[in-house]
């Protein structure tokens, strides 16, 4: 066991002179004083000084070690050791010391004692240690039978020790005793109230036990404590969902998620609350009118989600006769024309759309975007010019736009809109659409070295993408500014089945 002594800086001027050190060396335990200290009983009071909570001999005050050492080296005069070695201050008590046993001895005797009283207290210290790493070993196997039984050794050794408390009732909640393992962080809480992670089991006890309003209690104390515990957060929404208040839920679920955005517990939490909170509000809406236009709508929009086009293309039709000018109406209808391939019908939605709101830049993008596929070029163009004015962060326009350019030969202009629709992010889809086209423009330059490296790139990317294509999940919501149906020449791209 190392032991760490804080010696006062006169006392270090004295182990630092040569010959003190070499004197102390030859003297050993020759010293007199050692001779004197060795022979005298420790008082209780001094015991007690010496060995409260371990502190005496792991304080970083050098003024706690002396005031020890001098309960028990001063007469007891009226007052008790302790108290004297209290009221004693640090020149003082050098003071006496070298009075007594001379300088070097002071410093003999102050290191022999502490030392003595270390090996007194190292049999039960390495026993609590010894009975922490068997709890923590067992606890790594899941062997929590064994962890419990490590632990409440751990805690005999040491009673005053919050966090054996604690581990001991992590150990308990995971071996299934669930009263024993709140008890044990209660205690650990009594010992240390401010101890991080104690309210959060406490608080997870309570929820499986469907002691839901404890739980909350529980789990608000710990947000104090740590309010940026992502976890605490999490269990409070999880617990006000299990009261049916998923309102309630949102706050500290939004907290959780700003905290650990890749949490996929916290994720779905999240979720779900705005599920049921959405679900009361469209339960309502439905309640007050069935057969409102915003019904239709939401039914729309769920039928489209669902990819259950014609039926989401029923929806919106009586939305829009319901209310023609509503905003965001004819987009949604033309992105399901789009989807079924009624393209004439998708490009007449989207104009509907600009006719009632001019500044509609999703339906400006995707007219223009329509336009170009459709080998309407010079249109598609000054609708993805006028998109990308009101929204420079369409990243997708500047590819349609390069795909337009491109087709009315301007290629100068083609390449600088491939390259800002690379640049926006490099590792996309897109991406790798645009390094293939910008390929095809460079190689009708005969700039056969520019040529080759976009191609290069292009390969680079296809590879990576069949990998993540293989990794993730299939897509269930389409971003505002994706396109209705996916581009068929990009999903050539992706698949490899176009030609380099």
């Amino acid at each position: 066991m190392l032991i760490a002594l804080k010696i006062p800086p006169a006392v270090q001027g004295t182990l630092a002179d040569g010959k003190a050190q070499k004197r102390f060396s030859q003297r050993a335990f020759n010293e007199p004083a050692f001779h004197g200290i060795r022979g005298r009983q420790l008082s209780s009071p001094a015991i007690a000084e010496l060995g409260r909570s371990s502190a005496v001999l792991q304080s970083p005050r050098p003024s706690t070690i002396i005031s020890a050492a001098a309960a028990f080296l001063t007469p007891s005069e009226g007052k008790s050791q302790t108290e004297k070695g209290q009221a004693m201050t640090e020149p003082k008590i050098e003071g006496r010391f070298s009075n007594r046993f001379g300088r070097g001895g002071a410093v003999m005797a102050l290191f022999c004692f502490l030392m003595a009283h270390a090996v007194v207290a190292q049999q039960p210290e390495a026993a609590f240690q010894e009975a922490m790493r068997q709890g923590a070993q067992a606890m790594t196997a899941g062997n929590f039978g064994a962890a419990v039984a490590a632990y409440t050794t751990a805690t005999q050794k040491m009673p005053g020790f919050a966090e054996g408390y604690f581990n001991l009732g992590l150990a308990q909640q995971q071996a299934g005793q669930l009263d024993q393992a709140r008890a044990s962080l209660e205690k650990s809480l009594q010992l240390k109230p401010g101890l991080r992670g104690a309210n959060l089991f406490l608080g997870t006890i309570a929820y499986r036990q469907n002691r839901f309003k404890d739980a909350e209690a529980a789990l608000l104390k710990e947000t104090r404590i740590d309010p940026r515990s992502a976890k605490a957060l999490m269990w409070l929404g999880v617990c006000r969902l299990a009261q049916d208040d998923p309102q309630g839920a949102i706050a500290p679920l939004d907290k959780a998620y700003a905290l650990d955005a890749k949490d996929v517990d916290i994720l779905y939490h999240r979720g779900r609350a705005y599920l049921l909170v959405a679900n009361a509000s469209y339960a309502a809406m439905f309640k007050i009118d069935r057969d409102s236009m915003r019904v239709h709508q939401v039914l729309g929009e769920a039928d489209a989600e669902a990819y259950r086009t014609q039926d989401a293309i029923n929806e919106f039709e009586l939305a829009v006769k319901m209310a023609p000018r509503q905003p965001g109406l004819h987009e949604e209808l033309g992105n399901q024309y789009w989807s079924a391939g009624q393209l004439d019908k998708a490009s007449e939605a989207y104009r509907e759309e600009l006719g009632i709101d001019p500044h509609a830049v999703s339906a400006m993008y995707k007219l223009g975007s329509l336009l170009v596929l459709n080998r309407q070029a010079e249109k598609g163009i000054d609708l993805l010019r006028d998109a990308l004015r009101e929204d420079p962060t369409l990243a997708d326009a500047h590819y349609y736009l390069a795909s337009g350019l491109a087709e009315t030969e301007r290629e100068a202009e083609a390449i600088q809109e491939y390259e800002l629709a690379i640049a926006a992010d490099p590792a996309d889809d897109r991406a790798m659409s645009a390094y293939y086209k910008l390929a095809q423009v460079y190689r009708k330059l005969h700039r056969t070295q520019e040529a080759q490296a976009a191609l290069s790139n292009f390969q680079r990317l296809r590879a990576e993408t069949k990998v993540r294509q293989e990794q993730k999940s299939a897509q269930t919501v389409r971003r505002r500014t994706e396109l209705p149906v996916e581009d068929p020449e990009r999903a050539a791209l992706s698949a490899g089945q176009v030609d380099k």
